[in-house]
């Protein structure tokens, strides 16, 4: 009876589940609707999160190198408010001259974009068509192919140029005063963050070391850490190369006075952020646009943003992020569109410094299964994976060959014990004949 009992009721569990199945796929908008809405409650406090991790580096550094080094008792006691405070105050300023540099000048350039953006077309047009006829005259070369693809690229800049996209453009920013709050709130909610950090911290630990197995807790801890190494210093680092950067491009667009220095440098130094493709990112739409408006400038721009990119990789790169990530190149490939492929551009940005936190601790890991495995495993890891088909069969034939004299070694004790046998045999038979 009981185990009919237990039958039933797990029949009764399973058919629950695939019902509550059901229910999920039928019901996917209003879930995805309902997590949406939670997150966007939560968005402040997302925020709030990275400015505070991002704050938290120059915070330590005025806490420890610079207010740290005064033994004063009562200076010690106000120490973390005002390192905090001048934290706060210098990013904040620098945000601010930034903002009240760029903006007008950016959206300046916007407006003049958008009046000057037909007239740029047009001359383009005429440009590319007598370009393709002095070919085809000269050289015999068909260019239609060409031809459309450079209507089809500029029917797409006039629709974009065309007054009902600025319409629905402009339309958006009906959405500020959201995006003032998100922004107002996370500032803050990140100085809560970063003055209650140890107690904090101190909560999540306890609620740990009372909800989780304790032979868990090293190993989180150890996440965390690693976690903290590679996205820390690569985010800081990277933000601070893509500024050098962006104030690179800006000096030498206005010293060779190609147009547009302000919009392009502000393109550059936002996308040089995103590894690897990055620089392509922010370089193609930045040189298609000069292009409109002079293909001299454009060649100029090719030729110095390309400069600049080589100055950065080899010299600027190094010195700010320098291999705090520790991926070779395929890795940071990988990481980058697998990342960017699942969650846009925010996956581009922080899909190297994650994949690293996992390259990590798995190589970590690996070394250890290693060590404990000894030699047999050192032995496999210098094994030459290429010769090791011909090693199979150099070692198969020595084995076939050991077992062949294996054998004949075999056949010839039988054979001595077979005589030994016989031998035994006689002179038992002659001592017998001699008894009698």
């Amino acid at each position: 009876m009981k185990k009919q009992f237990n039958k039933l009721a797990g029949w009764l569990i399973c058919i629950v589940f695939a019902v509550f199945l059901l229910y999920l796929k039928d019901n996917m908008g209003y879930i995805f609707a309902g997590v949406g809405a939670f997150f966007a409650i939560l968005t402040p406090f997302i925020y709030a999160f990275g400015i505070a991790y991002i704050m938290n580096f120059p915070y330590r550094f005025f806490r420890n190198k610079v207010f740290g080094k005064i033994r004063v008792r009562w200076f010690q006691k106000i120490n973390k408010g005002v390192s905090l405070l001048v934290s706060y105050v210098i990013i904040l300023g620098l945000i601010s001259l930034l903002i009240s540099v760029l903006v007008p000048q950016v959206s300046q350039n916007l407006n003049n974009l958008v009046k000057n953006i037909p007239s740029y077309v047009d001359s383009f047009e005429k440009y590319t068509k007598g370009l393709s006829e002095w070919i085809k005259t000269h050289f015999g070369l068909d260019l239609s192919i060409i031809d459309n693809l450079n209507h089809f690229l500029i029917q797409k800049v006039k629709e974009m140029a065309s007054m009902d996209n600025v319409g629905k453009v402009f339309s958006a920013v009906s959405g500020t005063i959201t995006f003032f709050y998100n922004w107002v709130m996370a500032l803050v909610l990140s100085i809560y963050m970063l003055v209650n950090k140890e107690f904090l911290f101190n909560q999540l630990k306890r609620l740990g070391a009372a909800f989780l197995p304790t032979k868990w807790m090293p190993t989180i801890y150890e996440i965390i850490n690693v976690s903290d190494e590679k996205c820390g210093k690569f985010l800081v680092g990277k933000i601070l190369d893509s500024a050098i950067v962006g104030v690179m491009c800006f000096v030498c667009m206005m010293v060779v006075n190609l147009p547009y220095a302000p919009l392009i440098s502000v393109i550059i130094a936002i996308c040089n952020i995103i590894p690897f493709f990055g620089p392509f990112i922010g370089a193609i739409p930045s040189a298609f646009l000069l292009l409109l408006v002079s293909p001299w400038d454009c060649l100029i721009f090719i030729i110095m943003i390309f400069v600049i990119q080589q100055i950065d990789g080899n010299l600027i790169n190094p010195k700010i992020v320098g291999s705090s990530v520790g991926l070779i190149g395929f890795w940071s490939l990988f990481s980058v569109m697998v990342a960017g492929a699942l969650f846009g551009v925010p996956g581009m940005i922080l899909g190297t410094p994650i994949f690293a936190t996992i390259y990590t601790l798995i190589g970590r890991k690996t070394r250890k299964r290693i060590t404990m495995k000894g030699d047999n495993a050192e032995r496999v890891i210098n094994m030459n994976v290429i010769n090791s088909a011909r090693l199979t069969n150099v070692k198969a034939k020595k084995s076939k060959k050991k077992s062949k004299i294996d054998d004949e070694f075999k056949d010839n004790e039988t054979v001595e014990d077979d005589e030994n046998t016989a031998k035994n045999t006689d002179s038992e038979t002659s001592s017998a004949e001699e008894k009698e």
